[in-house]
């Protein structure tokens, strides 16, 4: 089990269940553009996309809590079924009152530290090409662009990074 401290967050694993992924669901359209769009029932229905692409699945969620207890950051990801040796890096965010703080920093190395404790090979992750501050903390954290992918659902690339560990 995961638990680190980042000056006055505490940063913990969490569980998979639909307690403990639903503040995490609820904190990602804060955090999100999509917010400007999440309805209840949207909100609901990524509750279950969540549930759904963890399940079965060698998996890691990682979330912060300010010293309140409030959860104001996540990341997670897991292992892909076709590719035993990769790590996917699926998502993450910072409330928008606890940016600037290296939180999502902070999770990144824990996640990419537990993933090569589990001996993953590497670490693959997804951005949008008009995210260049996720770009820019990636390529700072040691991963490259490996290539693209076409977007169905929304104008745009997404950008496919990779890290070796």
């Amino acid at each position: 089990m995961i638990e680190s401290i980042h000056g006055e967050y505490a940063i913990r694993e969490v569980g998979l269940t639909p307690e403990e992924l639903a503040p995490l669901a609820a904190l990602h359209h804060e955090v999100q553009p999509s917010r400007l769009y999440a309805t209840r029932g949207k909100q609901e229905k990524f509750l279950q996309e969540l549930r759904e692409g963890l399940e079965g699945r060698d998996a890691l969620v990682l979330a912060a809590f300010d010293p309140d207890g409030r959860l104001v950051a996540y990341k997670l990801g897991y292992r892909t079924g076709n590719r035993r040796e990769c790590f996917y890096s699926w998502l993450g965010g910072v409330h928008p009152f606890h940016r600037r703080k290296g939180l999502y920093r902070a999770l990144t190395r824990l996640q990419h530290g537990w993933a090569k404790q589990q001996g993953f090979q590497y670490i693959e992750t997804h951005t949008w090409g008009d995210n260049p501050g996720m770009m820019i903390l990636n390529l700072q954290e040691g991963f490259i662009a490996s290539g693209s992918l076409s977007a169905v659902d929304r104008p745009g690339t997404r950008i496919i990074m990779r890290k070796l560990l």
